[in-house]
Order: C-alpha cells, then structure tokens, then sequence
C-alpha cells in the first residue's frame, strides 16, 4: 500500500480487525440450516404457524411449500427460497417459539405415557396403585378407580377388559396434564 492510498483508505490493519471473515462452507452450513428450519416450519398445522412470528411474505412461501410436492425439484426450490428469506430477518424470535413448539409436544408426550404408566400400574397392583395415584394426584375420584378397576377384574371377555382399560386412562389422564400444567 503507498501512502497516498494509506491516506485515503486509512492504516490496512484497522479494517480487517473490524471484518470477521466467514469462510464459505460456514455459510453454506448456515444457508442450509435455515432451509432446514423451513422445512420444519412447512411441517406445522395452521395453529402451530400462527403462534410464531412469521411475516406475510414468509408466512405465503410456507403456505405454498406445504401445498407442493416434489414435481421437479419444486419443493427444493422453495425451500432454498424460505432459507432466503429467513436470511433477510431476524430468526431468534421464530426458533424460540419453535422450541416452545417443541417442548409442549415433548411433554404431551411425557404425560401421556406418565398416564399409562398409572393406568399399568392400577390394573396389575390393585388398590395399593389407586392409593398411590390419589396421593399423587389429589384431584383424581379414589371410589371411581376403583370401581372401574373392579369393573375390569370382574370382566370376562378382552373386549370389556379393553373398555375399562381404556375408561381407566380416561379418568386419570385428564387429572395428570392439568397438574404437570400448573406446575
């Protein structure tokens, strides 16, 4: 660099203090990972979408990946294209309720098999279980577990076994997701 250059664009070292360089795997990989977030996106019912900040133009990019199917590579072009425009925006706001996505769905899932697991239980140990689940969980009918455990003792085909079973889970299930809720 000659002075007269130095002059006019100031000491070399300065600027490339101030750049951070990103080598163009990294960029691909990021490119890549916002595609990824579109196609996660595109998986998403109606209700889920409107809980995420979208703009309009993203929200109508989802819309149509979701109403195409890969005739041609469309679908990859529009998904390259969602990944455009999440680069153009702030994403943390969207991977945020995505997470919160994501973790709602993960508990479901936990109380639902937390439920099963009681319903198990009832059935193979009896009243000692329907005590445990009571102190457990307060709002739960002692008499009326009981009295569909017995209903299921007494049952002598699989069918009616099977309709107690399930009128077991029933009545706990409800009583299990309303707590772990509120706590």
């Amino acid at each position: 660099m000659t002075p007269a250059d130095e002059a006019e664009f100031g000491p070399s070292d300065e600027h490339e203090e101030d750049i951070e360089w990103v080598s163009k795997s990294q960029l691909k990989r990021d490119s890549k990972a916002l595609q990824d977030l579109g196609r996660q996106l595109a998986g998403y019912n109606a209700t889920k979408l409107a809980t995420i900040p979208l703009d309009d133009s993203l929200k109508d990019a989802i819309a149509l990946a979701q109403k195409l199917h890969n005739k041609r590579g469309a679908q990859k072009r529009q998904f390259q294209f969602i990944g455009k425009l999440l680069r153009g925006m702030d994403v943390e706001p969207i991977l945020e309720a995505v997470d919160r996505i994501e973790n709602a769905d993960r508990h479901d899932k936990i109380r639902f098999r937390l439920s099963e697991q009681w319903r198990d239980r009832i059935l193979a140990e009896g009243d000692p279980a329907i005590h445990a689940v009571c102190e457990a969980y307060p709002a739960l009918q002692r008499q009326e577990l009981r009295q569909i455990w017995r209903n299921w003792q007494q049952a002598k085909s699989d069918e009616k076994k099977t309709r107690y079973a399930r009128a077991l889970f029933r009545e706990i299930a409800p009583c299990i997701q309303t707590s772990d809720a509120d706590d």
